[in-house]
């Protein structure tokens, strides 16, 4: 018999039968009692002591099998009595009637450790999304944490980088105050805090009400279909990173990490899997050169290829800049959001956005795209905020010249935004033919581990006016400005 809340006889408990009653029901709600710590499948129940957009993502078998080890993790916001990952069938599961709005931006983080110690970010009295949290609001909002997190960030960096991030717990408080669902680990700095703060990273959003996606992870499967439930959506989440500053090892949790070469292999399963169980699947991929303004030809290749196979959107970043934004079939390709909160606020890398996206519940796909154009303002403490204006047009200008080589995609303005509509829905997936033999020119080396970190974020990297030919080398001082 499946436990079941004890309101009704903690009330009778309380009420005017007193104590005599109260013992006359022990032998009855023992074995009740005995119950209300486990769900019904056997598994810890923990949401009696966490926010219930923070519940533990459980694996469960997937919908089909795959020869990857494909896994899902389910999150919802509905108040039911039942475990959200037990297992509705699609025939049983109501369709969403109503359209829900996702929005995306990039890379955050709140500081980095300098040879005299660290370099945070907000002051002590900031807010440092408050100006652009009207423009995030959405059903789901989702970043990229750049930045692992422990409980309190020691003097120096345990890590010889150059570039050498941290936060502490306390910083996620402004990621809740500004409205975040659930936060991408997956990146190439998941290491800088070594072991502790790839394991705290996760337990820390959770108990601050977030969800991680991508986390590091001891057990198999690495790649996992991640769920998210909102108003009747299921969402699922395929969260990968292509750039890591450490390589697997003993006694540490694992990133999902995969060369952008070998994406399709462990995506496109857990893409098929969800296919008769999700309502929409987003793809959320670190990957690219950074301060590039176009992604390589073999991202646009994969890319394409997971919009193909199934998937609503792909959304990237790593490369600090933001880069042009396709309309491809039914789906979206966002290559690269740029920062979002970062200490670089120079002329490019200070350019950057929110995607939203509203999916329609009666083809179950992209129905709009609005872009809103932001800047990170560097006074009194970098922030990010809408860019309206002078600001906005540079924005919208970087944007819509980055695109159009991207499929000639192209927008409509509206007021300070950019939008996109006209997606040809619904999405038909392509059953893959055998892969052929892959020839010159593809992405080897492009993905190799940078060890301990040392170049991943530092000397090589470009960065270019919109419209311009080849961009220009940047200066140490483009890269990381001093503060």
């Amino acid at each position: 018999m499946p436990c079941r809340p004890l309101r009704s006889a903690r009330g009778l408990l309380r009420g005017s039968l007193g104590l005599c009653l109260a013992l006359s029901l022990v032998p009855v709600l023992a074995p009740a009692l005995a119950c209300t710590g486990t769900a019904h499948d056997g598994r810890a129940d923990t949401r009696t002591e966490t926010p219930l957009a923070a519940q533990a993502a459980t694996p469960e078998q997937p919908t089909s099998p795959t020869s990857t080890g494909a896994g899902t993790d389910t999150d919802t916001d509905t108040d039911s009595d039942s475990d959200s990952s037990s297992g509705t069938t699609e025939a049983e599961r109501v369709p969403p009637s109503e359209n829900i709005e996702l929005t995306f931006v990039g890379d955050i983080i709140f500081g980095r450790f300098r040879d005299d110690g660290y370099d945070r970010i907000p002051g002590p009295d900031d807010e440092p999304f408050a100006l652009i949290k009207e423009t995030l609001a959405a059903d789901i909002v989702i970043g990229n944490l750049e930045t692992p997190v422990v409980r309190e960030l020691p003097d120096s960096s345990p890590i010889g980088s150059v570039f050498r991030f941290g936060a502490a717990a306390d910083d996620v408080d402004y990621l809740v105050d500004a409205g975040f669902t659930a936060l991408g680990l997956a990146n190439n700095h998941a290491y800088d805090m070594r072991v502790e703060g790839m394991i705290l990273t996760p337990k820390i959003l959770k108990e601050k009400g977030l969800i991680a996606l991508g986390a590091a992870r001891e057990e198999d499967p690495l790649f996992r279909l991640e769920t998210i439930e909102r108003r009747g959506w299921k969402i699922g989440f395929i969260v990968v990173t292509s750039r890591r500053n450490a390589p697997d090892f003993d006694g540490a949790p694992r990133l999902p990490y995969t060369t952008s070469r070998d994406l399709e292999e462990h995506i496109a399963p857990l893409i098929d899997a969800a296919q008769g169980s999700h309502d929409a699947v987003f793809v959320v991929i670190h990957w690219g050169d950074e301060y590039e303004d176009v992604p390589a030809t073999y991202q646009q290749r994969y890319a394409r290829k997971l919009i193909d196979r199934g998937a609503t959107a792909v959304i990237g970043h790593h490369p600090h800049v933001l880069q042009g934004i396709e309309r491809y079939k039914h789906g979206v390709i966002a290559y690269s959001m740029g920062n979002f909160l970062f200490e670089n606020t120079n002329e490019i890398p200070r350019l950057t956005g929110v995607v939203r996206l509203r999916l329609s519940p009666a083809e179950r796909c992209v129905d709009q795209l609005t872009f809103h154009p932001a800047v990170i303002r560097r006074y009194p403490t970098p922030h990010p905020e809408p860019a309206t204006k002078g600001m906005g047009k540079i924005v919208r200008r970087r944007v819509t010249d980055l695109s159009k080589s991207l499929n000639k995609t192209t927008f409509e303005l509206e007021g300070e935004d950019l939008v996109l509509s006209g997606f040809d829905c619904p999405a038909v997936p392509i059953v893959p033919e055998p892969p052929a033999e892959e020839g010159t020119g593809t992405d080897s080396g492009s993905d190799s581990d940078s060890g301990s970190g040392s170049g991943s974020d530092s000397e090589g990297a470009a960065a270019a006016e919109p419209g311009v030919g080849a961009p220009e080398r940047a200066t140490a001082a483009n890269i990381a400005e001093p503060r």
